[in-house]
């Protein structure tokens, strides 16, 4: 069975999800070195230091390989932290000691800037280790840095919905207003105008459901360029294209592109390339949750084979796109109007 530790497996769907999420803006000094990743997760190098150290661990790692998503999410998995080798347990221990000398520097200057009495361990963004304990790495850093990268997994696809929704909003709020700023013929022509951009943007052919047997045929015949019948087995093998037994996010994702090149073309007007990525998100959810049966952020080659034989994967649904749909709801662009109409009343002289 094609299988790796799900703990690298939280750590690579962290870095993929972050860093094709929002940025966040964060205040940083003499920290040139630190890419746009680790101003959003600034514990990361962390992450993949003690994630590295357990599966050296041949004993530790085993036992990864055979834990269900609960044990891991859980923090239950933690515990077999007592059972790693005296070596392992030592170079956590000086991981340890070098993120809580990093945390205390970066406390230090943030108190010459901000409020002296804030403390590193009631930051937030500082709740993966344990700070009662500064000397050894324990079972309970374990469970804090389980319980944070899953919070963040979660907080990264929220934060992506959210922008969307926003960005959309002010798509439409710039509509209107262009339209309020014009009337009679010049309205009429304006309106014209959007209305058929809408239909020629509507205008393209049938969109396969993604994951399922149509969608990833046309992928085998048109991207592949394969003259034999589809073959699930070669498939997978096909798009694993880091050879690791899994597809990760941005694997999964390239299979869309062959369906997302049916409605969105860069450089055409009437195509917005921001919606484009969503929608390859939205496929890429829609996927998973048929195909990661144990939900841990990858599809394995016994899950993709499973999904291949049921009934569901012969059937083809279709995809209701973006087109069809609006990501807010009426309520939700009134009150947007509404904010946006305050704003530009507290700016008036």
């Amino acid at each position: 069975m094609y299988k790796m530790g799900l703990l690298s497996s939280i750590l690579l769907l962290i870095i993929i999800q972050i860093c094709v999420a929002p940025p966040v803006t964060q205040k940083k000094e003499d920290e040139a070195d630190i890419t746009g990743l680790e101003d959003y997760m600034e514990y990361h190098r962390y992450l993949k230091e003690v994630v590295n150290a357990l599966e050296s661990d041949p004993d530790f790692r085993k036992k990864l390989e055979k834990a269900d998503e609960h044990e891991i999410k859980s923090g239950k998995i933690a515990e077999e932290l007592e059972f790693v080798s005296h070596h392992v347990r030592t170079r956590l221990d000086e991981i340890k000691r070098v993120e809580m000398e990093r945390l205390k520097q970066l406390v230090e200057q943030k108190k010459k800037l901000e409020d002296p009495n804030n403390s590193v361990d009631e930051d937030p963004l500082h709740n993966h280790l344990d700070h009662s304990n500064p000397h050894t790495f324990e079972i309970e850093d374990l469970k804090k840095l389980i319980a944070k990268t899953t919070e963040d997994l979660a907080e990264a696809d929220k934060l992506r919905k959210e922008e969307f929704k926003h960005y959309e909003l002010e798509k439409e709020y710039k509509k209107m207003e262009k339209l309020n700023h014009t009337n009679g013929e010049e309205r009429e022509k304006l309106e014209k105008q959007m209305k058929e951009m809408e239909e020629k943007h509507k205008k393209h052919e049938r969109l396969h459901e993604p994951g399922h047997k149509a969608q990833l045929e046309e992928v085998w015949e048109s991207q592949d360029q394969m003259q034999q019948d589809f073959d699930p087995k070669t498939f997978f093998l096909l798009h694993d294209i880091d050879g690791n037994g899994l597809w990760d996010q941005e694997e999964v994702k390239a299979l869309f592109i062959k369906e997302l090149d049916k409605m969105y073309q860069e450089g055409a007007p009437e195509d917005d390339m921001r919606e484009r990525y969503e929608e390859m998100e939205r496929m890429r959810e829609s996927v998973y949750k048929d195909m990661d049966r144990n939900r841990d952020g990858f599809i394995d080659f016994d899950e993709f084979i499973y999904q291949t034989k049921t009934n569901e994967f012969n059937q083809d649904h279709g995809w209701q796109a973006l087109d069809e749909q609006k990501p807010y709801t009426d309520e939700e662009l009134a009150e947007y109007i509404k904010q946006h109409q305050a704003n530009n009343n507290c700016h008036l002289p």
